[in-house]
């Protein structure tokens, strides 16, 4: 059977189609970046200009999964559906339009499926790991061994949020650089259990991946990739002085996350810091795979 799961983030939606027997195999793996969450945190609303992007994306990924002959559509949101007070306004246009039922999911749920992403992964193999997933709204921090998903904490900082909250110059004043770094290290309030694989998920470590090596994305050069703590450093250094339209220009930039990257890069140095890694591993998958990896477990 063939089933599209549609990832619908603060700051980009995703599309995987797979066809699910006794395994996945995948057919397509997109992203679009729409900004869905653009001005929720000074507004608690879903902007009309950011629904409207969002919406077209998805009329996109409606003629993909059509022409790919897709058997069923399984959508849902994360932090932006979660938090916006007129998020039910979308979820009904959606629905409306399309047909499709939108499901923002717990923080519990986007942790567990992003964990079976891991878990289910070959490239990943490690007794246990510290899933890092970084979005737009917030970020997942989860340990989970190869045989048990353990715990989870879901952080209130993202790479959007952080950036509407503190960055009001190009490039970032030295003194809203300090503030992201001061707001990130006050949400830190988890333990890191020694000896666990560090796994960087998401569009910030993708794109990341990408600069390093200075390719466009490409998917089987940067899964299971190593960044030692070092590049982090390197690259924060870096960027720290260049414009949003110099980031733009890098090799391996994603367009539309050269304003957002930076932040993201801080905010995984921040964490491994806390966690005293000193290397992570890249995983391009996520809750989209994770959510398929359930219902074959479930079978």
């Amino acid at each position: 059977m063939r089933y599209a799961t549609i990832d619908i983030g603060t700051n980009a939606v995703l599309l995987l189609v797979v066809d699910l027997d006794d395994h996945i195999r995948e057919i397509t793996d997109m992203s679009t970046i729409t900004r869905l969450g653009e001005g929720l945190i000074k507004t608690g609303r879903l902007l009309p200009a950011a629904m409207s992007r969002t919406l077209s994306a998805l009329r996109a990924y409606a003629e993909i999964a059509e022409k790919n002959r897709v058997d069923q559509v399984i959508c849902y949101g994360t932090s932006a559906l979660r938090e916006a007070v007129n998020s039910n306004e979308f979820i009904e246009e959606v629905e409306r339009e399309l047909g499709w039922r939108v499901r923002p999911i717990t923080t519990y749920e986007e942790a567990y499926y992003t964990y079976l992403s891991v878990r289910a992964d070959p490239a990943m193999a490690a007794p246990g790991w510290l899933i890092v997933d970084i979005g737009g709204g917030s970020t997942e921090v989860i340990q989970g061994s190869s045989e048990q998903f353990l715990e989870f904490c879901s952080l209130p900082v993202g790479t959007v949020k952080l950036t509407d909250l503190f960055v009001k110059h190009d490039p970032p004043q030295e003194q809203e650089i300090e503030d992201v770094k001061h707001h990130i290290r006050s949400a830190l309030d988890f333990s890191c259990p020694p000896g666990q694989s560090v796994v960087g998920m998401a569009g910030t470590m993708t794109t990341f991946g990408a600069l390093i090596k200075g390719i466009a994305f490409d998917k089987e050069a940067i899964h299971g990739m190593a960044i030692p703590l070092s590049a982090f450093d390197a690259w924060i250094g870096r960027m720290k002085n260049m414009a949003i339209t110099e980031r733009r220009q890098l090799p391996g930039m994603e367009l539309g996350r050269e304003d957002l990257v930076y932040q993201g890069l801080i905010l995984m140095r921040e964490i491994m810091g806390h966690c005293g890694s000193s290397n992570l591993i890249v995983n391009t998958h996520g809750a989209r795979y994770g959510i398929l990896y359930d219902m074959l477990q479930n079978r």
